[in-house]
């Protein structure tokens, strides 16, 4: 009788946690100013380093059973990472929508207003709000959950049981997380742009009921352009990515304490909250400023 077949995933790609990086750091009265310029070095080769363990592990994908395995853990991880945030993303979509609107009556007239209105939605909701807003709701929702899952992973020693089964934890949880989480910001952006219109639209029908819905979508339509686009989609990518990634490493991080839980979530926050915001801010500057 053969023996069914093994697939030590742990053999062929080495587990973040077992990545040997180099930490420096500095000694005397310097130490206070070198210190933390050394920490963030550190931390951007760690990150480097996840990410190219990421890369290199996407070579499994090739093997069909593997792909099996890791399409059913993709689609539950962008099911927890997006589609299960939509009811908050649809909320403040439409309390953006109503107050964005409500507040312009008050400074532009209406008649210039319904005629611009393609071309503020796409400068203030498609360009900065909807990647923004989108992302700060990923990080505070799903991001925080996928550190803190890592983390007490960690503290109860389960990644080396995993190891000791021929499971390998980038495979399980790296991976997933690494395509899922671009993905789920693309939807969710889209997402939120869709229910701004509709509810601005609700509030420009409570003031003109002769507003044309047709007209209107159409007007913003035409203002968005394949540069738009790819800007908002270069905006999920990379920050998805970066997202996914932080929220890995973090919680990679914690050791023997369950307060280390507590401070990988709020560094990991902290992390993703800038590296996300200078992404959108530099994909914006590059694009839009002439």
């Amino acid at each position: 009788m053969t023996q069914p077949e093994k697939h030590n995933l742990s053999a062929e790609v080495t587990p973040s946690e077992d990545i040997p990086l180099s930490r420096f750091t500095a000694t005397g009265p310097l130490k206070v100013l070198v210190n933390p310029v050394l920490t963030l070095g550190n931390t951007v080769m760690e990150l480097i380093g996840l990410i190219s363990v990421a890369l290199t592990a996407s070579k499994l994908l090739l093997a069909p059973k593997r792909r099996t395995i890791f399409v059913a853990l993709f689609y539950r991880q962008l099911y927890n990472t997006g589609v299960r945030a939509l009811y908050i993303n649809g909320a403040v979509g439409v309390l953006i929508g109503t107050l964005v609107i409500s507040r312009l009556f008050y400074y532009i007239p209406k008649q210039v207003l319904e005629e611009q209105f393609g071309y503020l939605f796409m400068v203030i909701v498609f360009r900065e709000l909807g990647p923004l807003i989108s992302g700060v709701i990923l990080i505070s929702r799903s991001a925080t959950a996928i550190t803190a899952e890592i983390g007490y992973l960690r503290l109860r020693r389960e990644f080396q049981v995993l190891n000791g089964l021929g499971i390998s934890p980038v495979f399980m949880f790296l991976l997933p997380v690494f395509f899922a989480f671009p993905l789920s910001l693309l939807l969710m952006f889209i997402y939120f742009d869709l229910v701004v219109f509709l509810s601005s639209y609700a509030v420009i029908w409570i003031v003109n009921p002769d507003a044309d819905f047709v007209a209107l979508l159409s007007a913003i339509l035409n203002q968005i352009s394949l540069n738009e686009i790819a800007v908002n989609a270069l905006k999920a990518i990379l920050g998805g990515m970066m997202i996914g990634v932080i929220s890995i490493h973090f919680g990679a991080k914690v050791e023997d304490s369950f307060t280390d839980v507590s401070d990988a979530i709020s560094n990991s926050t902290t992390t993703q909250l800038m590296v996300f915001f200078i992404i959108n801010i530099l994909l914006s500057l590059l694009a839009y400023t002439q």
